[in-house]
């Protein structure tokens, strides 16, 4: 365990002196529309048929906030919806932490990243822009796929300055998963029905000020559609709250229960702050010449308007910077129906960039859950069954032989691992200098992976 200059009864005293409370205690510490959007979140009679899907199916928390099916994961990765043999067609995106991306918009970010950040969705297409009021919407163009986006008209007059901070890509994304056929399969004034005669009926009062009403009318602007907005800004309300985001990881205790409150953490094993400073390129005892994994050039951010955080110090540090980066991830013949080249991600949104790039996840939790009996799959299309391989294919994409050269196309994971090989690219032209030779040795690439698994949130939102 590593140690610092600090005698163990300062240490002892300092953390006495200074206790973290994480956040608040449960569901009772949340507001009416965070409750309400906790209760939505949990639903499965929101869906047809009923009692099939709620968004816990594939955003379940006490895995990390993605599907809770390990057979799934390792094989086809793509969820089943709530119609009979429906299934998606791209991995479950977390949720978690989600509510910091900002809304979509266009920038000069450095080579190797597309010139757009934000939204939600890996294409970004869940702009956010009613959190601008007077924004056109939306902002790409020339452009795809968009979802719709919630104004502050849609609220109630009285509550548009309070509620106006949940506007934004998260509530937007919300609006999505209820009508697709292959997820929840239910319309908006079903949901608005359902949500009427609820257990929970009674929170959308206390948020509101008033009944919900499902009317279909007026024709062009049913009140149902209305309230079926207000319901997606009860969810984000939800996933903006620290019950969603609490911040209470390993790391973050360590953190902030250090008498400096700076790496190396008297809390960690040296495994774990090597992995750290290899994750931010940190010269220090542990790894002399600032060996830098470059895993900061996409997993690296804090909410806007806090400072930089290059040493990754930042209580808040999210892990991601919610842009769009091309790693060269190879096509995953396991999804079935879905053709090399189909998923093509930021693309999908704005038709005038290249292929390949999606919105970076953040590193929160994404070791979550993990057992000998339950395994994750990672990447957009799932490809990567481990965080060791991950690892492993951003230290050596561009070093070892092409799996192509060896007779296996459209490898998987496991026959790449046994052959010692990388396939191709789905897309070409992936990003370099930041992925496919970063020297690492097996002990440092362990190490990175060690750190990643103190991301783990210790606090789980238990169903209502």
């Amino acid at each position: 365990m590593s140690t610092k200059p600090y005698t163990r009864s300062l240490i002892l005293a300092s953390v006495a002196a200074a206790p973290v409370i994480f956040g608040p205690a449960g569901a009772d510490a949340l507001e009416p529309i965070e409750s309400l959007g906790k209760n939505i979140f949990f639903d499965e009679k929101l869906s047809i048929p009923a009692n099939k899907q709620a968004c816990a199916s594939c955003h379940d928390p006490a895995r990390g906030w993605i599907l809770p099916n390990a057979t799934i994961n390792a094989t086809t990765v793509v969820a089943p919806g709530a119609k009979p043999h429906a299934v998606g067609n791209i991995k479950p995106h977390a949720n978690a932490y989600a509510s910091f991306s900002p809304p979509f918009r266009r920038g000069s970010f450095g080579p190797f990243t597309a010139p757009w950040e934000g939204g939600n969705f890996w294409d970004g297409r869940a702009e956010g822009c009613g959190a601008t009021p007077g924004a056109d919407c939306p902002t790409a163009e020339p452009r795809g796929a968009v979802s719709a986006t919630i104004r502050s008209s849609g609220l109630p007059s009285s509550l548009q300055a309070r509620y106006a901070k949940y506007l934004g890509p998260i509530a937007d994304q919300a609006l999505n998963p209820f009508p697709n056929d292959v997820e929840q399969n239910i319309r908006e004034k079903n949901v608005c029905q359902q949500v009427k005669t609820a257990k929970y009926k009674d929170l959308y009062r206390q948020a509101y000020g008033g009944d919900i009403d499902c009317s279909p009318n007026p024709k062009a602007n049913p009140a149902c559609r209305t309230s079926f907005k207000r319901l997606a800004v009860a969810l984000a309300a939800w996933q903006a709250s620290s019950d969603v985001n609490s911040f209470s990881s390993r790391r973050d205790k360590k953190l902030a229960d250090d008498p400096d409150h700076a790496f190396p953490l008297v809390g960690f094993t040296d495994q774990e702050n090597l992995g750290h400073d290899l994750f931010y390129g940190i010269d220090s005892e542990l790894n002399r010449g600032g060996k830098d994994a470059r895993c900061t050039a996409c997993h690296n951010g804090v909410p806007r308007g806090e400072p930089a955080d290059p040493k990754g110090e930042a209580p808040k540090q999210l892990y991601t910077d919610n842009r769009f980066h091309h790693i060269g991830v190879p096509f995953n013949r396991q999804i079935q129906g879905v053709a090399k080249g189909a998923k093509t991600g930021l693309r999908a949104h704005v038709t005038d960039v290249q292929a390949g790039s999606f919105r970076t996840p953040t590193l929160r939790n994404v070791a979550k859950g993990l057992s000998a009996s339950f395994k994750k799959a990672y990447t957009h299309n799932g490809w990567f069954k481990s965080l060791e391989s991950l690892v492993h294919f951003y230290n050596t994409r561009d070093v070892l032989r092409s799996c192509e050269s060896l007779g296996i196309t459209q490898a998987t994971e496991k026959e790449a691992l046994q052959n010692n090989c990388w396939p191709a690219p789905e897309f070409p032209n992936p990003a370099v200098f930041v992925v496919g030779n970063l020297g690492l040795t097996a002990s440092e690439e362990a190490a990175i992976v060690a750190y990643m698994k103190t991301l783990s949130d210790e606090r789980t939102p238990k169903k209502p």
